[in-house]
């Protein structure tokens, strides 16, 4: 017996609005293509062929674009800017994650200092404690490598903490 293939349905396609929007962004701020290309240094040729639809951004580029702007990167390419509730909610939105973002990374920041001075705070208690045995036992002389050794990696661990923090500007500003 012969069974039926399912009918392939239409994948349904999602609004693109890179160019027109790149365009009303650009005009709005009174930028010619080639004072746009300066700011996210492009040539007028990127920038024409964005508008014109015949290419697109990579994301890096769309992201210098949202920064530029004001607007977040989703809402420059799904949302009609023409329409000025729309560009007034994707500005509104943009500010809001902005500030939000930051809020968080600097709550990361505030728990990597509590963290910093619990783990000196821990150090120093250990040194202290340590310099205080006079005869420590062989288990004691392995309990005090180890907790060196965590140490150490704790160490190093915010470090990389701290390094990721400093990173989190997008560097395609």
């Amino acid at each position: 017996m012969k069974t039926k293939e399912a009918p392939e349905l239409p994948r349904p396609t999602l609004p693109n609005f890179i160019s027109s929007n790149l365009k009303i962004l650009r005009n709005r701020a009174g930028w010619s293509q080639a004072e746009l290309a300066e700011k996210v240094y492009l040539n007028r040729g990127n920038i024409a062929s964005y508008e014109s639809g015949t290419a697109e951004p990579s994301i890096c580029k769309l992201l210098r674009f949202s920064n530029l702007f004001g607007v977040n990167p989703r809402d420059l390419t799904r949302r009609d800017l023409s329409i000025p509730e729309e560009l007034a909610l994707a500005e509104l939105d943009h500010e809001s994650s902005s500030f939000a973002e930051q809020a968080r990374v600097e709550q990361f920041r505030v728990r990597a200092r509590e963290l910093e001075e619990l783990v000196l705070s821990s150090q120093k208690l250990f040194t202290y404690k340590r310099e205080k045995l006079v005869n420590p036992c062989k288990e004691a002389e392995l309990l005090a490598a180890q907790y060196q050794q965590l140490y150490e990696v704790t160490q190093q661990l915010l470090a990389e903490h701290w390094q990721l923090l400093g990173e989190v500007a997008c560097p395609c500003e």
